[in-house]
C-alpha cells in the first residue's frame, strides 16, 4: 500500500514539473526550417535548441535571449509572445572580393596565355561600365527590360532586405 502511495506521489510531482514548462521552437525566417544549436539564455538558466529547434523553458522565466553566431540575437518577452515560434534573421556575410595567391612558378608562355584570356576588350569594358538605366545604353537597357525581374541584378538582395524589414516591423 505504501508503494502505491509513493508511486502516485511521484506521478503527481512529475506531472506538475512537466506542466510548469513551455516549449518553444527557433526557426529561420527565410527557409522556415528549425535551427539546431541556438543558445537560449534566461535569467536563471542556459540551454541549447535540440535537433528539431525545440527548447523547454520553465514558467518562472519572463524573458529569453536567443543567440547564435550566424543569426541576429533576439530578446523575447514570453508573457507578451503571440506564439511559441521564434523567427531568427540570418546575418549576411557577403564577401566583396576574394584574392587567391599562389606560390608555384608558372612558365612565361602560360602566363602570357592567361593574360590574353583575361584581357578585356575596350568595347566590353564600356558595356560593363555603362548604366542600364541610362537611355544612352539602349542594348543593355533593353536587355534589362526583357529579363524577368527575378533574373535582374540585385533583385534577390532587394527581396531579402524587404523580407527582413517586414519581419522586424512585425516584432
Amino acid at each position: 500500500m505504501k508503494a502505491v502511495r509513493l508511486l502516485l506521489l511521484l506521478l503527481c510531482l512529475a506531472a506538475t514539473t512537466a506542466y510548469g514548462q513551455r516549449r518553444m521552437v527557433a526557426v529561420d525566417v527565410e527557409t522556415g526550417l528549425p535551427l539546431v544549436g541556438i543558445n537560449v539564455q534566461g535569467s536563471r538558466f542556459r540551454t541549447v535548441t535540440d535537433s528539431m529547434g525545440r527548447v523547454s523553458i520553465p514558467d518562472s522565466c519572463n524573458t529569453l535571449l536567443f543567440s547564435h553566431v550566424n543569426y541576429e540575437s533576439m530578446l523575447v518577452n514570453i508573457r507578451e509572445a503571440k506564439s511559441d515560434t521564434v523567427l531568427l534573421i540570418s546575418k549576411l556575410n557577403n564577401l566583396g572580393e576574394v584574392v587567391v595567391l599562389g606560390t608555384s612558378k608558372i612558365s612565361e608562355d602560360k602566363l602570357e596565355e592567361l593574360n590574353r584570356r583575361l584581357r578585356i576588350e575596350k568595347a566590353e569594358a564600356q558595356l560593363l561600365n555603362s548604366d542600364p538605366s541610362q537611355p544612352a545604353s539602349i542594348p543593355l537597357g533593353l536587355l534589362s527590360r526583357l529579363l524577368p525581374k527575378k533574373w535582374r541584378p540585385g533583385y534577390k538582395a532587394a527581396q531579402r532586405k524587404k523580407r527582413h524589414e517586414e519581419v522586424l516591423n512585425d516584432y
